[in-house]
């Protein structure tokens, strides 16, 4: 017998608690008991593969993002915006750098103290995925779980496929706002159903919010209204009311992180369109495989056509829906309206076109589905399972199982040891669990009963994650081979001045040329500004015009762009960009033109290093003037008076008037006073119209994101909003509380 609830006579469902209103004496223990598989689940990898959480964009992209944060806040500064940070210094467009998060500022600061990334980062990581550990426990429990199948989804959802081998490994934004969705929908399904405190919701939405992170929104956004289409269905109007309200809070928190980005998105390299290129697609064949621990799915990524790691799996276990009975599910379908709304809709957009607008790779959004998928048979298979299971019952077991099968061995039948393992592994495990729950009688089971389920699923989701491991020990994305110590990071350019420009691609050349250039946002981590920094969404033609990818690498020919002179004002390139150093690295496929040997110095520099890898180049008179004044027409006379990120103040000298070229890329949100903003020059340098007489006076240029006061008006009332919400149910709870004790008090007198 699966359900500890009595079965109905009539039919053999189990009688059908209330979501969220059941109660169990060991349930913090199961919670803790979820937590500790999970850290262990968690620590698994690094048997294998002591790297693993340390992998693409969280080597180069998101430790020196946290680095640098905590040094600018040690320093007294809020990193809003930095001209030297170049296509990469617009923080409030890219919105990933959680500027009003303080759990991000948090990470930040530890990362800024920390001597080694991959040690902090695998600790940060592993932190996270006990914390959707416990959000998944909490949610199935307010679904009607019981503790033993919501411990069973605690430890199943951070094992799925694509959050380990992605999210987990690498793509570290979106394992943390899908650590925080599970905590914002339990705080959610309690403020609205149980009419408790949304503090819990709301701070957990804020902080998912807060990261940045446009995927993890959107589903919290669609968690809001299939609880909203939850509450419409069972016309309940005050529970929607309140649901709405709790919407328009997160919608306020959402404009000020993501508006920016809109506003600024007319002259970033961001998508419009809505086109489908099959890259990081997949398919329901795939996802029909995904009780498989070795099903490597079609899903065509940087790898190739093929997942070369099982990155849809979700839970060997999901066969046990068979046990469920129709009649009983039937009648809790009702209660879970918001549950199928969210997994509908989470599956249609992970099987949408690859590019909706600037929405890339929906392979995104398949931890949300596995999330769904694991909660539902956790809730059905505590409230809904038959109460005998016979023949038919255990061949519809193993029927699926064998559909999943077939389906992983068809699409790529050349690891049949890997198949035969895992097939035995989870054959096992289904045939011991069947047994526990269909024998409760037999004197070697009597006391496991459920736990001993529970206990078994489990551990056979461990021991899947072992094999796993074995077969698929790295991430199907890049390990840069980085340093693991932040001291490793200070070495390259070492000792040179100003603005630095690093022209070609590090990658062909790792791991000898970590000792000499750095990648990415791991530049953070130097002494040495640098202009090749990560960002998603770049300034379209500066990096056009510089060849340069996400990453920052460049073509082999940047260089050769860099030194050649502009036609509007005559002077080379790396003048106007404020540059006083150029590294050239080795070109993966040399040509006599772009071959190290035959890079001859420029006039006015210096060659101050040399190697197979790279050469350096330093110029003679630095210029150390990024952002200020670089150019003035003929009959114009200007001097810097001050000059920071965001303000930059120019005196006048000069009678007539002209234009004047400022090394910092025009992005929306400039304002200036005493002179006008002029076309930009090339495209995307800051050009300023001074009038003619006047002589003496002060030309003043300001930054601020687009809308920028109005968005911090904004979040500031959404704060307050949910602040008072907050304060008010604590106070009408309070005295419900003191109103409810008098009554009993009075009637305890009466009948006296």
């Amino acid at each position: 017998m699966i359900s500890a609830s009595t079965p109905n006579s009539a039919t053999d469902a189990p009688a059908i608690p209330a979501p969220g209103a059941t109660t169990h004496p060991n349930g913090a223990v199961w919670m803790v008991a979820t937590v500790l598989a999970t850290v262990t689940g968690a620590l698994v990898p690094l048997i294998f593969n002591p790297r693993f959480y340390f992998y693409d964009d969280t080597a180069a992209g998101a430790y020196g993002i946290w680095y640098e944060i905590g040094t600018k806040l040690r320093g007294g500064q809020w990193p809003l915006f930095s001209d030297t940070g170049w296509a990469a210094g617009n923080y409030a467009a890219e919105g990933q750098w959680g500027l009003w998060n303080p759990a991000v500022m948090l990470v930040g600061l530890l990362a800024s103290v920390a001597s080694n990334a991959v040690v902090f980062t695998t600790i940060f990581k592993i932190v996270l995925l006990a914390i959707l550990a416990s959000g998944t426990y909490l949610v199935a429990r307010r679904l009607g779980s019981n503790p033993q199948w919501a411990a069973v989804a605690g430890v199943a959802v951070p094992l799925a496929g694509f959050t380990v081998y992605m999210d987990a490994a690498s793509w570290v934004t979106g394992l943390m706002v899908f650590s925080l969705l599970p905590w914002a929908w339990w705080g959610l399904h309690r403020s609205v159903f149980s009419r408790r405190n949304p503090a819990p919701a709301l701070i957990a939405s804020y902080l998912l919010i807060t990261i940045g992170y446009v995927h993890g929104t959107l589903m919290l956004a669609l968690l809001i209204v299939s609880v909203l289409i939850q509450c419409t269905v069972a016309r309940q109007w005050k529970l929607l009311l309140r649901t709405f309200a709790f919407g328009v809070i997160a919608a306020m928190i959402a404009l000020t992180v993501y508006l920016p980005g809109v506003l600024t998105a007319s002259v970033t390299v961001r998508s419009s369109g809505v086109q489908n290129t099959g890259f990081l697609g997949i398919d329901l064949t795939g996802l029909a495989s995904s009780a498989i621990g070795s099903s490597l799915p079609q899903v065509a990524g940087w790898w190739g056509t093929f997942s070369p790691v099982p990155l849809l799996y979700i839970a060997w276990f999901l066969p046990l829906l068979a046990l469920v009975s129709l009649v009983a599910l039937k009648r809790i379908m009702p209660q879970l309206v918001s549950l199928i709304t969210f997994g509908v809709v989470s599956l249609a957009l992970t099987l949408a076109p690859s590019d909706l607008g600037p929405l890339r790779f929906p392979v995104r959004l398949v931890p949300y589905v596995a999330l769904v998928v694991v909660l539902f048979v956790a809730v059905v298979l505590s409230r809904a399972s038959v109460k005998t299971i016979g023949p038919k019952r255990i061949a519809g077991v193993f029927t699926l199982w064998l559909i999943g099968l077939y389906l992983a061995v068809a699409q790529n039948p050349t690891i049949s040891k890997a198949h035969l393992l895992f097939a035995v592994l989870s054959a096992a495990g289904l045939g011991l669990v069947l047994l526990v729950l269909k024998r409760p009688s037999w004197p070697v089971i009597r006391r496991a009963g459920l736990t001993g389920a529970a206990v078994c699923v489990i551990g056979v989701s461990l021991a899947t994650s072992v094999l796993q491991h074995h077969y698929f020990t790295g991430a199907p994305l890049p390990d840069f081979h980085m340093a693991d110590t932040v001291d490793q990071y200070k070495k390259p350019l070492e000792g040179t001045q100003g603005i630095a420009f690093v022209s070609g691609n590090p990658i062909p050349l790792r791991p000898a040329i970590w000792e000499e250039s750095l990648l990415s946002n791991q530049w953070y981590l130097s002494d040495v500004q640098v202009q090749n920094l990560y960002s998603p969404i770049l300034f379209a033609k500066y990096t056009y015009d510089l060849c340069m990818d996400s990453h920052g690498w460049t073509c082999d020919h940047a260089v050769d762009t860099l030194f050649t002179k502009d036609p509007t004002t005559g002077k080379p390139l790396v003048d106007l960009l404020s540059i006083d150093t150029v590294q050239v690295l080795k070109p993966a496929k040399p040509t006599p033109a772009t071959e190290l040997s035959n890079r001859k110095v420029p006039d006015g520099w210096t060659e101050i290093h040399r190697s197979d890898l790279s050469l350096v180049w330093v110029r003679d008179k630095p210029l150390m003037n990024t952002g200020g004044p670089v150019w003035t027409s003929s009959a114009l006379d200007v001097s810097t008076v001050s000059n920071s990120s965001q303000h930059l103040v120019l005196h006048v000298s000069s009678n007539s008037g002209g234009t004047v070229v400022l090394s910092r890329l025009a992005w929306p949100g400039y304002d200036v006073s005493g002179a006008s903003m002029a076309e930009p020059t090339r495209g995307y340098l800051v050009t300023l119209a001074i009038p003619a007489g006047a002589e003496g006076t002060d030309v003043s240029l300001t930054f601020e994101p687009p809308a920028w006061r109005f968005l911090v008006v904004t979040i500031y009332l959404a704060m307050a909003g949910g602040l008072a919400w907050c304060i008010a149910e604590s106070v009408i709870t309070r005295r419900r509380s003191r109103s409810e004790i008098r009554s009993s008090a009075n009637r305890t007198l009466v009948k006296q």
